[in-house]
């Protein structure tokens, strides 16, 4: 059946819990204008033929029961309009060996989830690193000069960090003078922060919280070099230097390309090519492995290996863009970003909760809330908000 997006989008809200009153009539004036409306309508809603049926299948893998659920038994449309219109969407993919839809109302969802202050989410916020451990603390402010060294001033503005453009460095100026050139900058962001960076040769850097990257005011000759520890989306300008990202388990080498580089699992580098071409280089190996657009690469410090992987890039680079995507992840793993981004503290009931997997797209600039409120809405979790601490308990 065909449905105009604006009924769409009212069926939506109406499954999500979000509707008004006044949407509510216009999806009911709707549903009574014809009769294939309103079973279209109700076959949505009903849940309890969609759990039987989904429990008939999770005599096999859960992953795979949910694929062949999914394609035998939901509708486009339910998946569709969800997707298309909720701010948030959480679907849990098992719960307690069952699979639960939106059917919790209002009221159900306020008994259930109790809320302080509204948490907000991260700030552009980051710590300037210069020669001689000077600090300077970077904030949202209107344009602001930033003294880089005895010779350079950057602007900070909207929570960006902008380098003077400038030619490659002379090699016929006396190697004193030259070293001075190349004096490096560290860059650092903490919990609940993130920043950008713009460098001299256009190249920009989007830093996620707790991050830190060292590079040098003005690029070399021959090369441009960065150091990272973190999480940063990068852009790199076209020039005839090769860029260098390098991380404690090995070296991203590309000439102009777009990337994400993850540092934060112990022990390895991920690297999501968006845009270009890149090869990856281990630690203590000469060795070029070169990845295409959409491939994830893994470098494992622990025998140098590498592992390149096809997949959907958008849940790794989609905090660059606004938002938050999970994809079959547990809880926990969710807690963990979730805390670092609102610099809050989240801990569990039991450790059974933990191990719930959810699929989700979020708005990364929206306070918890939302987040919250959907996991109430697909679990009969409790969730206890007291000032900077959640605690995630049953019912």
């Amino acid at each position: 059946m065909k449905i105009k997006s604006g009924t769409e989008e009212l069926i939506a809200k109406y499954l999500l819990g979000d509707i008004t009153e006044l949407e509510k009539e216009q999806l009911h004036n709707w549903i009574k204008t014809s009769p294939q409306h309103e079973e279209f309508f109700n076959r949505l809603r009903t849940n309890m033929s969609f759990r039987k049926r989904y429990e008939a299948y999770t005599q096999i893998d859960s992953h795979q029961a949910w694929k062949h659920f999914n394609k035998k038994y939901c509708q486009a449309s339910v998946i569709s309009i969800l997707l298309k219109y909720a701010a948030i969407l959480i679907l849990p993919i098992i719960i307690a060996g069952g699979w639960y839809f939106y059917t919790s109302s209002e009221k159900q969802i306020s008994d259930n989830l109790t809320l302080g202050d509204a948490i907000q989410p991260g700030i552009p916020k980051a710590t300037l690193i210069l020669a001689g451990n000077y600090k300077q603390s970077l904030t949202p402010t209107y344009p602001k000069p930033v003294k880089v060294n005895h010779s350079t001033t950057a602007i900070a503005q909207n929570g960006t960090l902008i380098y003077p453009s400038t030619p490659s460095i002379n090699i016929d100026v006396p190697q004193k003078q030259q070293t001075e050139m190349i004096e490096n900058n560290i860059l650092t962001t903490e919990q609940g922060n993130e920043f950008r960076v713009t460098f001299e040769d256009g190249t920009t850097v989007h830093l996620n919280y707790n991050t830190e990257i060292r590079y040098p005011v003005k690029f070399s000759k021959t090369k441009r070099v960065v150091y990272l520890k973190g999480e940063a989306y990068f852009k790199i300008a076209k020039d005839a230097r090769p860029f260098y990202v390098i991380t404690e388990q090995g070296t991203i080498k590309q000439y102009g390309t777009e990337f994400n580089v993850n540092t934060f699992t112990p022990e390895r580098t991920e690297v999501a090519l968006v845009q270009g071409s890149i090869s990856i280089i281990p630690k203590e190996s000469t060795r070029e492995q070169v990845i295409k657009p959409g491939q994830l690469a893994h470098i494992e410090q622990k025998g140098n290996n590498i592992s390149i992987y096809n997949v959907d890039l958008t849940p790794y680079t989609a905090w660059n863009e606004g938002r938050l995507i999970f994809e079959n992840r547990t809880l926990e793993n969710i807690v963990e970003i979730l805390e670092h981004w609102y610099n809050v503290t989240i801990s569990f009931g039991t450790p059974e909760i933990k191990q719930l997997r959810f699929t989700g797209n979020m708005d990364r600039y929206a306070t918890i809330t939302p987040i919250l409120k959907a996991i109430a809405r697909t679990t009969d979790l409790r969730i206890n908000i007291k000032d900077r601490e959640i605690l995630i308990t049953d019912n």
